[in-house]
């Protein structure tokens, strides 16, 4: 199985943007020129984190 390839925090920040815009996981992979499944996998990770776009936290 290959590895899955890190996005920088400029894309991390875009796929934020643009799921918070409605726009699907493939699209967004295919925006940023990665796999559907490493887009959705930050997107799991960026959730478990309480991370959303704008910027907001979960609170603690």
């Amino acid at each position: 199985m290959p590895a899955k390839r890190e996005l920088t925090m400029r894309q991390i920040r875009y796929t934020l943007r643009r799921a918070s815009e409605g726009i699907s996981a493939r699209q967004i992979g295919r925006m940023l020129g990665v796999a559907r499944s490493t887009v959705q996998d930050n997107l799991k990770r960026a959730q478990v984190a309480g991370l959303a776009w704008p910027g907001r936290c979960r609170p603690t």
